[in-house]
């Protein structure tokens, strides 16, 4: 009975015991998650800059004065002044599942005279294009997450949906020897649609498709969109989480009035981004 009795109050000191570290073991799991929680910062904040290297479609006005480009990006390095590459710079801002993004591509061109049939010819334009506005993730990790677990195993795929206004800012001067000359610049601005999808298919390997539309006859800009394909690298650079991407990007701007264009820009494309 005393060996019953010993063993009893044993076991049920045993019990307390283990209740008292479940106990211990719960309260610290839910002080830790509320400490993660205390910590997690849902904004994330990405830059990109890529330089461009298109070839160039287009009709470009400048009053009664209009002239027709037709070229690849070997043939436009030829014929030109300057090395013609266009520069683009890309930021977001995002909170949770919401984003702000601002975009901007800039293009100078500024075409050697020719002879043709005894004429001279000269074409020197500029275009700036800057998209801004929001957008929301569907589906995938919130930015803030992708960037607290970078070195982890490969995110989930993302989508996100984006709405907003592109501004195009075009200055062109023609010149015809005899004829006369005219330049002249102008700002156009239309809303825009689009949608990007980010899908990892190897170990920090991914591919990036990035699309839109928009213009609807809205301030003279009957169509303008642009669409991107790309693959990226995931990666830390000097401790920033980084990615490097390679891929083919087209612009097309079609805007009609008196300081007018109607161009297409497409070719490859290098680019940096830096997550923090």
């Amino acid at each position: 009975m005393i060996v019953k009795h010993c063993f009893s109050s044993f076991f049920k000191r045993l019990v307390f015991a283990a209740i008292l570290a479940a106990a211990l073991d719960v309260n610290a799991a839910k002080t830790a998650e509320a400490e993660a929680d205390a910590i997690h910062d849902p904004w994330a904040f990405d830059l990109t800059l890529d330089m461009w290297f298109p070839g160039l479609n287009a009709d470009f006005s400048a009053g009664p004065l209009s002239q027709s480009v037709d070229l690849s990006f070997i043939d436009i390095a030829g014929k030109l002044r300057s090395f013609p590459v266009a520069f683009h710079g890309h930021l977001e801002a995002h909170y949770e599942r919401l984003g702000l993004y601002l975009d901007g591509d800039y293009l100078g061109l500024d075409f050697k005279p020719r002879f043709d049939g005894g004429i001279a010819k000269g074409l020197s334009t500029e275009l700036g294009v800057m998209d801004y506005g929001v957008s929301y993730r569907l589906f995938g990790s919130t930015a803030s997450e992708r960037v607290a677990h970078w070195e982890e195993k490969s995110p989930s795929n993302i989508l996100d949906l984006y709405a907003g206004g592109r501004t195009i800012w075009l200055g062109n001067q023609l010149e015809f020897t005899g004829i006369g000359s005219f330049s002249g610049s102008n700002s156009f601005t239309a809303p825009v649609i689009g949608g990007r999808i980010v899908t990892e298919f190897l170990p920090k390997w991914f591919m990036l498709l990035d699309g839109n539309a928009g213009g609807f006859g809205a301030d003279h800009v009957s169509f303008t969109g642009s669409g991107l394909g790309a693959v990226g690298y995931r990666t830390t650079l000097f401790g920033v989480p980084s990615t490097v991407q390679a891929g083919y990007k087209a612009l097309t701007v079609n805007v009609d009035k008196r300081v007018g264009a109607d161009a297409t820009l497409h070719g490859p494309f290098i680019g940096l981004t830096g997550y923090w």
